[in-house]
């Protein structure tokens, strides 16, 4: 490589070359002389330009990235070959079966393993018959989740499945992303980056526990969904997970769960050894109230209020022995 000795000049740059004379010469005038450089109005400029600069560079990032999100939202809602547009763009003689999506409004956003997720409310109306005549038909403002995933795949928008009442924005997010059938029905262990629960993944559970597999037959009018899937029992000393596999995506996904791993804490704080008081005062909605075939002394929450779905049990009782503290929890789906 050849190194240049010839070091371009800036034109800001005051040369201090010559006698000491003349260095002193050319400080005194920088400092004293009649013609100063007016440094403080020539800061002033660069630092404004630096920032309209931002300003400018932040509303273009900005646009670009709700033009992204205007694309996966009507990819998303047109994936039933309806025509979809914004309502700035809605032609003036619409089809029956457009979509017209009137707004979206960002209402929260987090960072997952799985990658960036955001929660919109999204309002869109159908062109359809309403009161004997074809007109536009506003939908319920619904929420929908949208991930931008860690590996560099396609955004995905993820409908919230079930019941997300009571959950805050963030709660919504996650419960859609993971796959849980309830926020509640959910066991949160220190070191873990998601719980397991009702509709998760076990893949992330006792990473360094002995595990075993058995597959099982379906039994009990239990559902096969595909042709290939099947059910598998993980079992671990402490707990031990029912899961639905999935051949298509090969992944386990947990329908029932036993857990005696006091390590394992649900999202009220409530462990295997919590006391019935303290079961009581997380849960003040959960009763002894008969449970399908289940017996002995338990305390059973249902989120769904009803016989069906995600159900956390409680239960005060092993070996025919009644304790004063929780021997187990069961995370159960009873399916109609």
């Amino acid at each position: 490589m050849n190194h240049r000795n010839d070091i371009p000049q800036s034109p800001l740059s005051t040369g201090l070359s010559g006698s000491a004379r003349e260095v002193e010469l050319r400080v005194r005038n920088i400092h004293t002389g009649r013609r100063k450089r007016p440094a403080l109005i020539l800061m002033a400029v660069v630092v404004l330009v630096i920032a309209l600069s931002g300003v400018l560079v932040a509303f273009s990032t900005g646009e670009s990235e709700d033009n992204r999100v205007k694309e996966v939202f009507a990819a998303f809602y047109g994936a039933t070959d309806a025509r979809v547009y914004w309502a700035d763009e809605a032609p003036g003689q619409p089809q029956v079966g457009d979509v017209r999506l009137d707004s979206i409004e960002l209402l929260e956003e987090t960072e997952l393993p799985e990658g960036e997720a955001a929660l919109y409310g999204v309002t869109r109306s159908i062109y359809g018959q309403q009161a004997g005549e074809v007109q536009w038909v506003t939908m319920e403002t619904g929420v929908e989740v949208l991930l931008w995933p860690s590996d560099g795949g396609e955004a995905q928008v993820l409908t919230p499945n079930f019941y997300i009442q009571g959950l805050t924005p963030e709660q919504v997010i996650r419960q859609t992303v993971w796959g849980l059938l309830s926020w509640e029905v959910s066991l949160w262990q220190e070191g873990m980056d998601r719980p397991l629960g009702i509709g998760t993944e076990v893949s992330h559970i006792k990473p360094d526990g002995q595990e075993v597999i058995e597959a099982m037959g379906v039994g009990d009018g239990a559902p096969i969904y595909q042709e290939g899937d099947r059910y598998e029992l993980h079992m671990w000393p402490d707990l031990t997970v029912n899961c639905y596999h999935s051949q298509l995506d090969d992944r386990c996904h947990a329908n029932h769960i036993t857990c005696e791993d006091p390590a394992l804490v649900t999202p009220r704080g409530i462990h295997v050894g919590s006391t019935r008081a303290e079961v009581q005062a997380a849960y003040p909605e959960a009763n002894n109230d008969p449970f399908w075939d289940w017996q002995g002394d338990y305390l059973c929450c249902r989120p769904w209020d009803s016989d069906f779905g995600p159900a956390i049990l409680f239960v005060f009782q092993a070996g025919g022995e009644v304790y004063d503290t929780v021997q187990a929890i069961f995370l159960v789906n009873m399916v109609d």
